[in-house]
């Protein structure tokens, strides 16, 4: 493993999207899609404070905060994703790796994407997953990934399963329903 992500946050790119730390100034970006009713669904808001529905500019602002703070504590790393031909913020990745390692497994990095509805489709899902699975493994120390998709969310789990992931039978590895997991070396 490189520098932490926590110590110079890096910058990815793919063909259609940059990711990059969140910023403030994604605050209005941002809104649209965490106020977007047909995203709303799809967030994993697992263990989280909120269920990351968003009405005014100022919840928005409020929520960045608190995620640049945690960034700062090295709890996570929430990235916005960009698009290129917009140059707008149309959702955000949080990653970050579990403190133990699950015997067999290894180190398991905990994935959550939330995308604005109009690029919730299989092929963009699948753009941001083959860009994680390329740099976070090793920018995170992990070994293991999982992310959760919702029965509804056909696009994502297509593009999930078209990855390389596959569904966790069971609550031994996370004790909430509908996640995915992809290992190093997939089976």
């Amino acid at each position: 493993m490189s520098i932490s992500p926590y110590q110079v946050c890096p910058v990815f790119e793919s063909e259609r999207l940059v990711y990059r730390l969140v910023q403030e100034v994604d605050a209005a970006d941002l809104l649209e899609c965490y106020s977007d009713v047909a995203s709303i669904p799809l967030f994993n808001s697992d263990n989280c404070n909120n269920d990351f529905n968003f009405q005014t500019i100022e919840e928005m602002s409020g929520c960045i905060r608190f995620w640049l703070d945690e960034y700062a504590e090295h709890g996570y790393v929430r990235f916005s994703i960009v698009e290129k031909n917009s140059d707008k913020a149309v959702g955000t990745i949080e990653f970050f790796a579990r403190n133990e390692s699950v015997e067999g497994i290894g180190v398991v990095g905990v994935l959550r994407i939330d995308l604005i509805s109009r690029l919730e489709n299989e092929g963009i899902v699948t753009e941001i997953l083959s860009l994680i699975e390329k740099e976070f493994y090793d920018c995170f120390g992990v070994d293991a990934m999982i992310t959760k998709a919702i029965p509804s969310a056909k696009q994502r789990i297509n593009a999930l399963l078209n990855s390389g992931y596959r569904i966790i039978e069971g609550n031994a590895l996370v004790s909430f329903d509908d996640y995915y997991m992809i290992s190093r070396v997939s089976s």
